[in-house]
C-alpha cells in the first residue's frame, strides 16, 4: 500500500524532532562535562575476569610491622594499566570511575581535588587510590606522568565524565 503525502510529512517531522532532541541532549551533556586538557594516555594492558575476585595477602613490613591487603570484586571486572603524560598547564576534568584506581605519580607534581574541591598535592613517587567519587586534578609542573591500574566493572569505560561541582569555578577547572 503506497504511503500518503500526509504520512510522509508526519514521518519526516518525527525524524526531525527526534534528531533535534538527540542533538540537544548531546550538547547539554557536552556543556556540563569538563574537558581533559593536555593528556596523552595509552593503555598498556586490558584483561577481563568473569568471576568474582576475593584475594587476601598478609606479610610483615621491612621493620616487622604487620601488613595485610584484601581485594574483592562482585561481578565481572576489567583490569587495565594506563600510562598518562600531561602537558603544562593541564587538567584531567571532573570525572569518576566505575570501580577502583591505584595511581602512582612517576614525575612532576599535581593538585588533586575531591568533590568538595579540597586539594591534595601529590609529587613524583606518591601513590593514592581513587574510588567512584567525583574528582579532578591539575598539573603543577611540566612533565607530569603517572601510571594508573584500574579495576572496573566489565564493559564500562575507565572514566565517567561528570559536571564540575559549584566550588570548581574558582579553581579554573
Amino acid at each position: 500500500m503506497p504511503v500518503s503525502r500526509k504520512e510522509t510529512k508526519v514521518k519526516t517531522k518525527t525524524k526531525v524532532i527526534i534528531s533535534i532532541g538527540a542533538i540537544a541532549t548531546m550538547l547539554v551533556g557536552l556543556a556540563f562535562a569538563t574537558p581533559i586538557v593536555g593528556l596523552i594516555s595509552p593503555l598498556l594492558s586490558v584483561g577481563n575476569n568473569s568471576a568474582n575476585l576475593h584475594a587476601h595477602g598478609v606479610s610483615t613490613t621491612a621493620t616487622g610491622e604487620p601488613f595485610e591487603v584484601r581485594l574483592r570484586t562482585e561481578g565481572p571486572s576489567t583490569y587495565s594499566t594506563q600510562v598518562a603524560a600531561f602537558g603544562y598547564p593541564a587538567h584531567n576534568g571532573w570525572h569518576s570511575h566505575p570501580g577502583m584506581v591505584a595511581v602512582t605519580l612517576t614525575s612532576g607534581s599535581i593538585t588533586w581535588y575531591d568533590e568538595n574541591c579540597e586539594p591534595t598535592v601529590y609529587n613524583a613517587g606518591d601513590t593514592w587510590l581513587e574510588g567512584s567519587q567525583i574528582h579532578a586534578f591539575k598539573a603543577n609542573s611540566p612533565g607530569v606522568q603517572l601510571v594508573a591500574w584500574f579495576i572496573t566493572a566489565q564493559g564500562r569505560a575507565l572514566r565517567i565524565d561528570q559536571p564540575a561541582p559549584a566550588c570548581a569555578a574558582n579553581l579554573g577547572l
